[in-house]
């Protein structure tokens, strides 16, 4: 007999909703809310057993899992971002820096060690990657798997997982630089005779920004220019904050500022090389025999005789270029202007020259030439340039305003000069326009390139 006590007709709902091992495969009876016409809607339940008396889902909507914030979704810094600043170190880690980077290790050892740690704490682009990889190997660091580099079980056992990950590493210091910055005594050292390596980040940074980045690899979009400097500028403040260093800090800030000062420079260099030399010297070019008279624009025809001039030549037509000369040759009245003859060249010289001053017309003077003054320059690790234009022979080359107010004193450029019999001098053939402060090194496969140029045997 069915017991009245609502507690009694509660624990018996619940028995019948219950399936224990005892009656494994039995349908547990109806619910006891169910509806009369319960038959007809065909309710579902909301749990069944399978034949081991586990509970299948049945056909009752699961509840949906709340996502957890700051989940998988979220994307991490990448260490490169404008504001990045590196995270107070705690001092577990500061503690592990002073191992890490102990004075008593090498140079080589601290910055292998740097390297991999920086490239482990940083999301690299494909970009940012090849600079850096770029960098490190002017810089010396090789790039790949070491020689002999296999590990065995016993090298396993008997050394911890940083020695291992060190060893297993891609990015490390050649033999033949593990001495670098140790001082040398030729009668103490056997290995004398090998070339001595000095540490220099400044002189590594400069040759890298203001000649890789802007001809190697062809960068030349203020965003790309900034993005590029900051990749080095930001391993190098890497290595100021972890103390990596410190006998080298003045150096490395150092190379700090030649990174701010190529953000400043690049952007213009890269200007001015798209400039350069001017509607003014494409001109005199292009009438007086220069680079530009060979690459005066002719109609393309096609083939059924009717012109097309979808496919534009560079340079000016002859037509142009006297238009343009005579309307500018005026404001030089120094220059012999006869526009009766032609000016005959009497002097030509392929030159390397540093900006020295720049004179612009004050605004609204109707002048349109501006004024760059320059002397002969030699590129530095290279051999002395002799030049007509050598100290104190300046040399004041004329150019359009729009032109000339992205020149800046100490800037430096390649150009041929043509000096005419009627005093004017105008440059063409633009070979390169760099930084201030430029410098080309090269790695040991360029100058193995060079030096098979000499080889008889």
């Amino acid at each position: 007999m069915d017991s009245s006590d609502p507690i009694d007709a509660i624990v018996s709902q619940i028995d019948s909703l219950t399936v224990g091992t005892s009656n494994v495969g039995n349908t547990p009876p109806a619910h006891p809310a169910a509806a009369p016409n319960s038959k007809e809607q065909n309710p579902t339940q909301a749990t069944q057993t399978n034949g081991s008396g586990a509970a299948e889902a049945g056909d009752a909507p699961k509840k949906k899992k709340k996502r957890r914030k700051g989940g998988k979704g979220k994307t991490l810094p990448s260490g490169f971002e404008e504001n990045f600043v590196e995270a107070p170190l705690t001092a577990e880690e500061y503690n592990k820096d002073k191992e890490l980077y102990s004075p008593q290790k090498t140079v080589a050892e601290r910055i292998e060690t740097a390297v991999q740690k920086y490239k482990s704490k940083r999301k690299l682009d494909p970009l940012r990657h090849q600079l850096l990889e770029a960098y490190y190997h002017l810089g010396g660091i090789k790039t790949g798997a070491k020689m002999f580099g296999g590990l065995d079980q016993k090298f396993m056992k008997e050394n911890d997982t940083e020695e291992i990950a060190r060893f297993k590493a891609t990015d490390y210091v050649p033999e033949s630089m593990k001495n670098i910055g140790v001082q040398r005594v030729e009668e103490l050292d056997d290995d004398y005779e090998d070339p001595e390596y000095t540490v220099d980040f400044d002189y590594v940074v400069r040759a890298f920004v203001t000649h890789k980045i802007p001809f190697d690899f062809g960068i030349k979009k203020p965003d790309e220019i900034e993005k590029a400097v900051n990749t080095i500028k930001n391993f190098l403040n890497y290595i100021l904050y972890h103390n990596v260093c410190p006998e080298y800090t003045d150096n490395i800030k150092q190379a700090v500022k030649t990174c701010d000062k190529a953000n400043e420079e690049l952007p213009l260099c890269a200007v001015l090389s798209g400039k350069f030399p001017g509607d003014f010297n494409r001109a005199c070019s292009t009438l007086f025999g220069g680079y530009w008279s060979y690459m005066t624009p002719r109609e393309w025809e096609k083939a059924d005789g009717e012109q097309n001039f979808d496919k534009p030549e560079p340079g000016l037509s002859k037509e142009n270029a006297l238009e343009i000369y005579h309307a500018l040759i005026t404001e030089l009245p120094h220059i012999a202007s006869d526009l009766s003859r032609i000016p005959k060249e009497i002097y030509r010289e392929y030159a390397s020259l540093e900006v020295v001053s720049v004179w612009l017309p004050e605004p609204g003077n109707p002048l349109r030439l501006g004024k760059i003054v320059c002397k002969s320059w030699t590129p530095e690790e290279t051999l002395p340039i002799t030049s007509k234009w050598n100290e104190p022979n300046n040399l004041t080359l004329y150019c359009e305003k729009t032109v000339t107010q992205y020149a800046y004193p100490g800037m430096h450029f390649g150009c041929t000069l043509h000096e005419l019999d009627s005093g004017l001098v105008y440059f063409d053939e633009i070979s390169g326009v760099m930084c201030s402060n430029f410098l080309e090194i090269r790695d040991e496969k360029e100058l193995e390139v060079d030096s098979d140029d000499f080889d008889f045997d």
